[in-house]
């Protein structure tokens, strides 16, 4: 009786894996002159062909995505010989770039596979079978346009006795010894002391942040790391209800933990809808993709 239940459980998981094909498609990266590192709307955005591609609720394993509220990505990708740039387009109805105890922000990110010849499960990778992820927050950027959101932007009316070893001390009259700390009069001296996390190089905890993207490495489900060289951009930009997101990337890349790109491979997205409590695995997914670079 067990076994007969462990094979049938196996069985719907392959029937999960295998049922949500998308419809054939060949994404192909354009030719062009130059690269709009964070221009979504530039004219050279038109040369490129858009692809429409079919998402859908990650429901494979625990935190599963219940009600899927995007339905569709639509990629643009161009080349210059030396940069790759994906344009990836979406519907949101709100823009979603704060995150709190109850509230969760709008995500994107592109999957690549280290060695396509012997391709990895599309949802993260497998063991030995590594993926290379490049992820844009919606909180991330808006650190970087409107500076880090601090305690005092989040709660206006917080109150606090002493900042220990803080940088900046005020001159502790009038409550201002207080509203004036911040997360970054901690980031150099003793003050470090208090700020574990960003003593430590945590990549969750920068405080003065240049790109809202992140370029990690994956081989399975609770193995994502990130990387020690950065050399990916991102920018998003929200307007009449729609995502547009650029991401970039070296086509040929020295770093050993990018994926390869100059020869035919494949690619995978995913997505998160921060108004509707999309957070780590509750995301909507597409499965493996052919990726062609046009030179």
């Amino acid at each position: 009786m067990k076994k007969t239940i462990f094979i049938a459980a196996i069985s719907a998981l392959s029937v999960s894996l295998t049922s949500a094909q998308p419809v054939a498609i060949i994404i192909k990266s354009e030719k062009v002159t130059g690269i709009p590192l964070r221009e979504v709307n530039n004219a050279t955005w038109n040369t490129a062909t858009a692809f429409t591609i079919p998402v859908f609720p990650q429901n494979i394993t625990t935190p599963m995505l219940t009600a899927p509220s995007v339905k569709n990505l639509k990629v643009k990708s161009i080349n210059d010989g030396t940069t790759v740039a994906f344009l990836l387009e979406w519907t949101d109805s709100t823009k979603d770039i704060i995150v709190d105890a109850d509230k969760f922000c709008d995500q994107v990110a592109i999957q690549l596979p280290m060695h396509p010849d012997t391709l990895p499960i599309f949802m993260m990778g497998n063991k030995k079978g590594r993926v290379h992820i490049i992820h844009w927050k919606g909180i991330w950027q808006n650190d970087i346009e409107n500076g880090f959101r601090d305690v005092k932007d989040a709660y206006p009316n917080y109150w606090a006795d002493i900042y220990p070893m803080a940088e900046k001390q005020g001159d502790g009259t009038n409550g201002k010894f207080a509203k004036d700390i911040s997360a970054l009069d901690y980031s150099k001296g003793k003050g470090k002391n208090f700020m574990p996390a960003s003593y430590a190089g945590n990549p969750m905890s920068i405080f003065d942040r240049k790109e809202p993207s992140e370029e990690c490495m994956a081989e399975g489900f609770g193995t994502l790391t990130t990387q020690t060289n950065q050399n990916a951009t991102a920018w998003g930009v929200w307007e009449n209800n729609t995502w547009k997101v650029i991401f970039t990337r070296p086509l040929v890349s020295s770093d050993k933990d990018d994926a390869p790109l100059t020869a035919p491979t494949k690619i995978a997205f995913a997505i998160w809808n921060g108004h509707f409590d999309n957070i780590s695995g509750k995301k909507h997914y597409t499965q493996w993709i052919d990726f062609i670079t046009q030179k």
